[in-house]
């Protein structure tokens, strides 16, 4: 195969996926909810939108506003899984011994209110040794968080009729303060994520830019506590997987039965470092030798979601998180539904295609 035909081809793509969503590194506003019609054409272009006024018939964040006080008088000693890293990077890439890992969070459990007591008092602290995070993702909202999910619908009505889905396939919600920053990765689902205390910062790639994100296969393995810190344990083969992520592809399924992750290896942090000035170049004009060309050209998107605001994250879309705290809470608090994605059609199968297309560029 020709490799340079083959990355004009992969550059041409990615121009025109830009040019046909200008301008393509912005993000659309909805000041109220859309109507079932309106959100079933969002979907269907698989771009993200921020929907104001989502929430404002919500008891946890009108009435019964989810502020630590009332999660605690709430919930009171019952426990919750907590994830602890040493930086706030679960479900990520490390370097250990000269090896490349995914490694995942060690995992335990606190009553909610030593959980909050413990989070907010490392607020303040610029290095805390051990970084708290809630995220579960287990359709934690049903099971260990019961109490409170009164207070946010079962469903969102616009959604569900939209996707034709009575119901999420789970609701989930996420409690940490500015110290946890996720890796960037991707969900089998789409997602409504709505943002209740404080800011989250979504950093998003559009699936086509498989190029941009440089996914990479990797050892699996898991932080597990010692007395002074934590360790990284390799996954047996037998036990690896990725606890993060249900439903993804079959290649993926097979590697983890290996021990072995296919993971976004940048950080768009560092992207996002870069002067403004060149950031902005059109990709048209993005030059071949940049050593930033794939990113560039598949236009990665930063985007706050504030208090109040919902993201609509679309599926198969690369998402880092990171999050900003309420000064006076000292958390942030997020709620997100995950709805299955529809497979049949085109889309999924010219996903595959270009995934496996730019393996072949980029490793040629």
């Amino acid at each position: 195969m020709d490799k340079a035909k083959s990355s004009k081809a992969l550059r041409t793509l990615l121009e025109s996926y830009a040019s046909l969503n200008y301008p393509p590194t912005s993000i659309e506003y909805l000041n109220v909810p859309p109507t079932p019609l309106a959100f079933h054409q969002i979907v269907s272009r698989n771009r993200p939108v921020i929907i104001r006024n989502a929430m404002t018939d919500w008891p946890a964040y009108t009435t019964n506003k989810w502020t630590p006080e009332y999660l605690s008088s709430t919930m009171g000693e019952m426990e919750v899984i907590v994830a602890e890293t040493p930086k706030g990077n679960a479900d990520s890439i490390v370097t250990h011994e000269g090896t490349r890992y995914f490694v995942k969070p060690h995992t335990t459990s606190y009553p909610l209110t030593t959980f909050l007591s413990l989070l907010k008092s490392t607020t303040t602290d610029p290095n805390p040794s051990t970084v708290l995070y809630a995220q579960s993702q287990d359709s934690n909202l049903a099971s260990e968080y019961f109490p409170i999910s009164q207070d946010i619908p079962p469903t969102i009505p616009w959604a569900s009729i939209a996707l034709s889905q009575r119901l999420p396939d789970a609701t989930n919600i996420w409690i940490g303060n500015h110290h946890s920053v996720s890796s960037l990765h991707k969900d089998p689902y789409q997602n409504l994520y709505g943002v209740l205390l404080g800011t989250k910062i979504f950093y998003l790639v559009s699936p086509l830019g498989v190029a941009g994100v440089k996914e990479e296969k990797v050892r699996s393995a898991t932080y597990v506590r010692n007395r002074e810190g934590f360790d990284i344990i390799p996954d047996s083969v037998s036990s690896s997987n990725n606890s993060d992520k249900g439903g993804e592809e079959e290649e993926e399924q097979e590697e983890e039965e290996e021990g072995m992750i296919t993971w976004p290896s940048i950080s768009l942090d560092d992207y996002f470092s870069l002067p403004e000035s060149e950031r902005s170049t059109q990709v048209e004009d993005v030059s071949d030798t940049d050593p930033w060309k794939w990113t560039k050209l598949s236009a990665p998107i930063r985007v706050e979601v504030k208090a109040g605001e919902m993201l609509y994250l679309p599926a198969l879309w690369y998402h880092q998180v990171a999050q900003t705290v309420d000064e006076d809470e000292g958390v942030c608090v997020a709620v997100n539904y995950w709805y299955d994605m529809d497979f049949s059609g085109p889309f999924v199968s010219m996903v595959n295609y270009v995934r496996d297309m730019t393996e072949v560029v980029t490793n040629s």
